[in-house]
């Protein structure tokens, strides 16, 4: 069961120097505090700290203050379940509405893509780590 046990505003944070202003909702389950999107805080700031730019197509967050500095959280495999950081990642507003749903390599190949030089070998390399091994959900065996 999750229950609500701290809500907090930050500007920034002095360990994560390039976070924007960050609205967090923090869960728990099982001891462990969780973003609203089911991230759990240790993964979360892991994230943060390591996409300083968006994974797709590079533009530097908050640099200018439109939505295509704006940093929001991907899935690189559309499952939402698949919370580990080989799956999640930091993108920009544009690259993650023109993603949607699309399959990872699908997606590469749109024009959108193809407008903005976004390529399998441009791409973060935690992009290409998914491309070359897709994250997979864990099934625990009963």
């Amino acid at each position: 069961m999750f229950s609500v046990i701290r809500i907090w505003w930050a500007k920034t944070l002095p360990t994560l120097p390039n976070l924007t202003s960050t609205l967090g909702i923090f869960l728990t389950q099982d001891g462990i505090n969780m973003n609203r999107w089911n991230i759990p805080q240790a993964l979360e700031n892991e994230i943060i700290y390591r996409d300083k730019n968006c994974v797709y197509c590079g533009v530097k967050f908050g640099i200018c203050g439109t939505r295509k500095s704006k940093q929001s959280w991907e899935h690189i495999v559309n499952d939402e379940r698949i919370i580990t950081r080989e799956n999640i990642a930091l993108c920009c507003m544009s690259c993650n509405s023109s993603k949607g749903a699309k399959l990872l390599e699908d997606w590469l190949n749109s024009k959108y893509c193809l407008k903005r030089n976004i390529t399998k070998d441009s791409v973060a390399e935690v992009i290409k780590n998914a491309l070359k091994n897709p994250p997979k959900l864990e099934t625990k065996c009963a």
